[in-house]
C-alpha cells in the first residue's frame, strides 16, 4: 500500500458556537493521508489507473464549502 498526500488543502466555511462565529467563513487548512495502491497506475503508465487526487480535492473543499461545524475536531 502505498501513501498519498494533500497538503494544505484551505477551505472557507462557517464554523463555531457563538453567533458571531456563525456569521463569517473562517479559512481552515488540513491536510490529507491517503492510503492506495498505486502497482496498476505503475504497470500500466495509465492516469486511469492512478487515485485522481484533484477529483478527492474538489469533493472535500465543495463539502466543507456547503458545511457549516461548529467544532473544529469535527
Amino acid at each position: 500500500m502505498d501513501r498519498v498526500f494533500i497538503e494544505n488543502l484551505t477551505v472557507e466555511t462557517v464554523i463555531g458556537i457563538y453567533d458571531w462565529e456563525r456569521e463569517i467563513r473562517q479559512a481552515v487548512s488540513l491536510d490529507l493521508e491517503m492510503d492506495y495502491d498505486i502497482q496498476a497506475a505503475a504497470a500500466s503508465d495509465d492516469i486511469a489507473d492512478t487515485l485522481d487526487y484533484k477529483a478527492v480535492s474538489k469533493r472535500l473543499i465543495r463539502f466543507i464549502e456547503q458545511s457549516q461545524f461548529q467544532l473544529v475536531e469535527t
